[in-house]
Formats: structure tokens, C-alpha cells, sequence
């Protein structure tokens, strides 16, 4: 059986989070924030190994995503942290594969309410 994913579980680290990351300006952060903030960016990228449906990704945004989140601004400048997650959300609510899935979509909104009360 040939089995194909969803690209939605292989676009959110290659036109998401990438493309969030190349509009934050790291300039600022010492040595120590750097690795911080590449430890962060490693964990997301290597979670999409892990996705082996539309589920999978779906319970990681709503457990893990946050939970990186929170982490992430306890060792980094928030308004850096905020904007690269807020931002990788946005850009995926321009995917077709999000916009033509209530499910994901749903919880994108979601997520990106429950960063933006923290």
C-alpha cells in the first residue's frame, strides 16, 4: 500500500515555520538566546517526524506548540518568541491545505488565540 501524507504535515516547517523565521531579527541575541532559539526551531522541525496524520499534527498544535511557547519566552525576548509563533500560525491560515480543512484551521485560530492571551 502506497501511503501519502497529507502535505499539510510536511508544509507547516518548510512554508510556516521557515518563512516565519526569516521575518524575526535574531541580531540582538546573545550567544546563549541563539542556541535557545535554534534548540526551539530543532524540536518543532523534528515533531513533523512524528506526524503520521492529520491528528498527529492537530495534537501537536494544541499540547506541544504551546508548551514550546511558554518555554520559549521564559529563556528568549518574548516579542521575538511571540512573533515567530504567532507568525508561523498566520502564514499556515494562508495555506489551501488549512483553509480547506475545518479541523486545522479551527485549531490554528485557537492556538493562535490562546498564545496571544499568555
Amino acid at each position: 500500500m502506497n501511503f501519502v501524507k497529507d502535505p499539510i504535515l510536511y508544509k507547516f516547517v518548510r512554508s510556516c515555520l521557515n518563512r516565519a523565521y526569516l521575518e524575526i531579527d535574531e541580531s540582538q541575541l546573545s550567544a546563549d538566546e541563539r542556541f535557545s532559539l535554534d534548540t526551539i526551531l530543532s524540536v518543532i522541525r523534528y515533531a513533523e517526524d512524528e506526524w503520521k496524520d492529520v491528528d498527529d499534527f492537530i495534537k501537536f498544535l494544541q499540547d506541544n506548540y504551546v508548551r514550546l511557547y511558554k518555554d520559549a519566552i521564559k529563556r528568549l525576548p518574548k516579542e521575538l518568541v511571540y512573533r515567530l509563533f504567532t507568525k508561523t500560525l498566520e502564514k499556515c491560515l494562508e495555506l489551501e491545505e488549512v483553509k480547506n480543512n475545518s479541523s486545522i484551521y479551527s485549531t490554528i485560530i485557537s492556538v493562535l488565540k490562546t498564545i496571544k492571551e499568555l
